[in-house]
């Protein structure tokens, strides 16, 4: 089965793959519309880190995406989960949420190392959705 994953980036201390899976993190935030092919799709989330291969950890369905306003992100930051001041803080104009429910993790395993990659915020691959 074709499979779409977005990959969600763990370094810098705060584990947003782990949060996504386990129904925590309700939002997925980016500074450009880098995931509008996988609105309305269950993807597998894959974690990112520096010095280790990614594995996808789990699967959540992305609902619906909306362009928030830098003044109202820390609002929503129950949502998100993005410290303020860190790395992930809105910093231009705004944000781009991706609304995420029905999350599940799942025992991570290894991208497949032939997985065809859309830039870095998601990727396409042949396996098993649990």
């Amino acid at each position: 089965m074709l499979l779409r994953g977005m990959f969600v980036n763990e370094d810098g201390g705060v584990r947003y793959a782990w949060a996504i899976v386990h129904g925590h993190k309700k939002a997925e935030t980016r500074t450009r519309d880098m995931l509008k092919r996988l609105v309305g799709q269950r993807v597998a989330v894959i974690r990112t880190r520096r010095g280790k291969a990614p594995e996808v950890v789990g699967f959540v369905t992305i609902t619906r995406k909306e362009f928030v306003k830098k003044e109202d992100f820390a609002g929503l930051f129950d949502l998100h989960l993005v410290p303020p001041g860190s790395g992930r803080d809105c910093t231009r104009s705004g944000k781009w949420f991706y609304y995420l429910e029905d999350a599940q993790p799942c025992d991570p395993y290894p991208l497949p190392a032939d997985a065809v990659r859309h830039g870095r915020s998601w990727c396409e691959f042949v396996g098993v959705m649990a």
